[in-house]
Order: structure tokens, then sequence, then C-alpha cells
């Protein structure tokens, strides 16, 4: 999936299922968990456990975690992904 730049608009759940081929799927996604891990870190600093907690979610298992994700996208098609995975990565590493 190539975008122009005036084609760029933000990915819904129903894009990265649908429209992207698996290492696009997981280059997204890993892009999006590694900003929400960073994120966190910077909220948390010096404490890494949230930072750690994030991207162990998605790196240690990713079998798992995207099954998690493909369930959850399935669900909310409509919806912007990095959202939808913050609710995912909130229950697991909390806010």
């Amino acid at each position: 999936m190539v975008l122009k730049p005036e084609e760029a608009q933000a990915l819904t759940a129903d894009d990265v299922l649908n429209k992207m081929d698996g290492k696009e799927q997981y280059s997204y996604i890993a892009g999006v968990v590694g900003g929400l891990a960073y994120s966190r870190y910077l909220r948390d600093k010096p404490d890494k456990d949230g930072m750690n907690c994030i991207y162990d979610w998605y790196h240690a298992d990713t079998k798992k975690a995207w099954g998690r994700i493909e369930a959850w996208f399935s669900r909310h098609k409509e919806k912007m992904v990095e959202p939808l995975l913050y609710v995912l990565i909130k229950k697991e590493c909390g806010a």
C-alpha cells in the first residue's frame, strides 16, 4: 500500500486488516506500538517498566498480540488504529 502525500490520512482498522499485506501490517503496528512505548517512557522517566511492558506486549509474542489486535480491529473497523491499540495495551500495561 503506497500513499501519495495528497492521499495521506489516518488509517482505520479496516485499512490495516484489508489493504495491507503482512509485512506492512507488522511494520505499521510495530511503529505505533513503539510510539506508545516511547510516549510512556517520557511520562514515567526514569522508570522504564511501562515502556518495557508495552514493547513486550507486542514483541514477546507477536502471534498472540496479533490475534488480539485482529479480533479487536475486526469489531471496530471504522476506528483509527492508534486509539484502538492504546485501549488494548492499557489493559495489560496500565495508562
